[in-house]
């Protein structure tokens, strides 16, 4: 799904649509809206196996992510529709795939827009999840493939490392496991928490209108139509 600048959303239209759908949907969509953040952020890199990308989205989903960062740089990400449920429609998906190795055009980009980059590796200095600091700041969690992890260069670049504690004789989670996990712990510490993480008012009106398409299978003619009476009745 992609973002549209909420500096752009007309409220007029954003209303006409929500009467193309059920009161219990609308109801549904302000429930979820209330509680979706973007003071935290996933970023996937380089996953190949549809299940496990199908598996964290699902995640981020249920645990009120809205934004979701997909670095393709030798795989190219694919969903499996039996495990995501639909959930990408609601999500915001950022691609990386113009280059060879797009990892530090992500995080440049995340950093910019004023994100912690914290890798999931273990890494001296790293912090248990249990200790994680939530207070100091957005935070973009880096999660890297099934096989060989976060590459050299994400962990190169990132400002923090995080680690799950394992008490057995494992040294690591499944990828979409470690996503569940981090994502429980932080998003109910945060909403416990006195951090303001919840979406502006701009922000909401952007992913109504986004969510109301991803509702209606007309929403393109019921747009046009919108705009045509507007045009209609401003001419009379």
């Amino acid at each position: 799904m992609q973002q549209t600048s909420h500096n752009s959303i007309d409220p007029e239209l954003v209303s006409y649509l929500s009467t193309f759908v059920t009161e219990q949907r609308r109801e549904r969509m302000e429930q979820v809206l209330a509680r979706r953040t973007r003071y935290l952020t996933v970023v996937i890199e380089d996953i190949y196996q549809p299940h496990n990308a199908s598996a964290v989205l699902r995640s981020c989903d249920g645990f009120g992510i809205q934004d979701v960062h997909i670095i393709e740089n030798r795989n190219e990400y694919r969903l499996n529709p039996q495990v995501e449920l639909g959930t990408a429609q609601w999500l915001s998906l950022h691609k990386y795939r113009k280059e060879e190795n797009n990892t530090p055009e992500a995080i440049t980009r995340l950093r910019k827009a004023g994100y912690r980059i914290v890798a999931t590796s273990s890494h001296s200095g790293q912090v248990s999840l249990e200790d994680f600091d939530l207070d100091a700041g957005r935070t973009a969690i880096l999660l890297g493939n099934e096989l060989d992890g976060l590459s050299e260069t994400a962990i190169t670049l990132a400002d923090e490392y995080l680690t799950i504690p394992m008490e057995g004789f494992v040294e690591s989670f499944n990828i979409s496991v470690s996503a569940a996990v981090i994502l429980h712990h932080l998003s109910h510490g945060l909403r416990k928490s006195t951090i303001p993480w919840q979406l502006s008012g701009g922000e909401m009106e952007e992913l109504r209108l986004q969510w109301l398409r991803a509702s209606l299978k007309r929403w393109r003619q019921l747009e046009e139509e919108f705009y045509r009476n507007r045009a209609g009745a401003d001419a009379t």
